[in-house]
């Protein structure tokens, strides 16, 4: 089962890439709870369907459509599915471009994501889900 939540998560990632948030709604239970990290966005909770399109939105008048993610390694921790990403944006109004790495943390059940958690801080990521970097066998991305 979690092999099957690497590929939900693969497949999150290229609905966020093309901008199709129909498409990541598609993957994700009516209750999940997002918790972004982009301080640009406010670095809010988002709860619902329609809780992830106001996301959607608020990244497009962040970013517009230039933001897009790069796994760098996927980690099947039974229970979460954790990634090691970068994040590259153009700030829309300031031009200022964006590298950043990230660690993202899901959860899901009967083939929908639940749960995303998005860190800045990798440590804080791998604290919260009891595990060292040293421990972590990396799948490919």
């Amino acid at each position: 089962m979690s092999q099957e939540n690497v590929e939900l998560w693969r497949k999150w990632i290229k609905a966020f890439n093309a901008r199709d948030i129909e498409a990541l709604i598609a993957l994700c239970d009516p209750n999940i709870e997002f918790h972004s990290a982009f301080a640009a966005v406010g670095g809010a909770t988002y709860r619902g369907h329609d809780a992830l399109r106001t996301w959607h939105s608020d990244l497009r008048e962040a970013f517009g459509e230039g933001i897009r993610v790069a796994p760098d390694a996927y980690f099947d921790l039974g229970e979460h599915t954790l990634t090691f990403s970068t994040y590259y944006a153009r700030g829309l109004h300031s031009g200022a471009e964006v590298v950043m790495p990230a660690t993202g943390v899901t959860r899901s059940r009967d083939g929908l994501v639940t749960y995303v958690k998005v860190y800045l801080d990798r440590a804080g990521a791998l604290r919260d889900v009891g595990v060292s970097e040293d421990e972590l066998e990396p799948i490919e991305p």
